[in-house]
């Protein structure tokens, strides 16, 4: 059997590359989504995810994530010696260094190369764009750091380092398809190539044709508005404000409302102040991404003062 372990700097295409190269091989996949079928199935709380490539603070902290870890690695390394995969991320390359079927390779791209890609792929301003690397590269350093104490970009660390600043995805993932293919040939003649599996059918989501609204107070809201013929729009769009390391949305903002006019988003909230403060993270985080969205808050206390002005119980 055989392991690649695809580690990538944020923006470098090498999600994709991972998902070419596990086609074109046969191999299976692990990212992500193979990681959370894995652990659901070992009857694992989806919290533990939180830990995913990410680096923890605190005592309790850290002592889930070991469990995690623990937990993940050790289906890492039983699942290598049943079948080939491609591994996405999750410290691959260190977890499996000492193993001679395993072929590290890391993808990379330079920084401007990686902004630009960002801002067209996920439609950020350059500046947002630049901050969400940045913070990528941070996240991985700090986690791999705190989980296998080794410098991540250590270019002795990998057998293969691919640059994606000139190659197209389909001629980087034929460059790394020919090494691991020479490698394979090298060392594992005698191993079977592994059946790829059935594709999962993809959920389809209805569109709501007319707003279910979420809360009493968005109901009377639009009354309120529809009442002084101002135009408004029920969670028109969805604003993602965090990814993961494969580019997957793992928190995102969808404003209440939203006023054409006026071109301002309207979030409400009337729960109690102590819990206000999610809200406001968002909208400072949509702030910082989105410098050109316009978002009020109406919080409980203002939204009651407005309609006790209009003479609305």
């Amino acid at each position: 059997m055989a392991v690649i372990t695809v580690s990538r700097q944020f923006g470098a295409g090498g999600e994709l590359l991972a998902k070419k190269l596990a086609n074109e091989l046969n191999f299976r996949l692990i990212d992500r989504k193979a990681i959370v079928e894995a652990l659901t199935e070992m009857g694992l709380s989806p919290q533990l995810l939180k830990f995913d490539e990410q680096a923890t603070k605190g005592e309790d902290a850290e002592k889930r994530q070991r469990f995690y870890l623990t937990a993940l690695h050790e289906h890492l390394l039983t699942l290598a010696d049943k079948e080939s995969y491609v591994l996405v991320g999750r410290g691959g390359q260190f977890l499996f260094r000492n193993r001679p079927d395993a072929f590290h390779v890391l993808v990379c791209a330079p920084f401007n190369q990686r902004v630009q890609w960002v801002h067209e792929i996920y439609n950020l301003e350059k500046s947002p764009a630049s901050l969400l690397v940045r913070e990528h590269d941070r996240r991985k350093k700090r986690y791999l750091r705190q989980v296998f104490d080794r410098a991540w970009l250590d270019p002795e660390v990998y057998d293969l380092v691919v640059n994606t600043k000139t190659l197209t995805p389909q001629g980087a993932a034929a460059l790394v398809r020919q090494a691991a293919n020479f490698f394979l040939e090298r060392n594992l003649r005698e191993s079977t190539p592994v059946s790829a599996r059935p594709p999962r059918r993809e959920q389809n989501i209805a569109d709501k044709q007319t707003p279910a609204f979420m809360h009493p107070s968005e109901e009377e809201f639009a009354r309120m508005l529809n009442f002084y013929h101002i135009p408004w729009q029920y969670e028109p769009k969805t604003f993602p404000l965090q990814w993961d390391s494969e580019g997957r949305v793992t928190e995102a903002f969808s404003p209440d409302f939203y006023l054409p006019e006026q071109n301002l988003y309207v979030e409400l909230t009337t729960q109690r102040q102590k819990l206000v403060w999610k809200k406001n993270k968002k909208a400072r985080r949509l702030k910082e991404l989105y410098p050109e969205v316009n978002v009020k808050i109406i919080y409980n206390k203002d939204y009651q003062h407005i309609l006790e002005s209009l003479g609305i119980d």
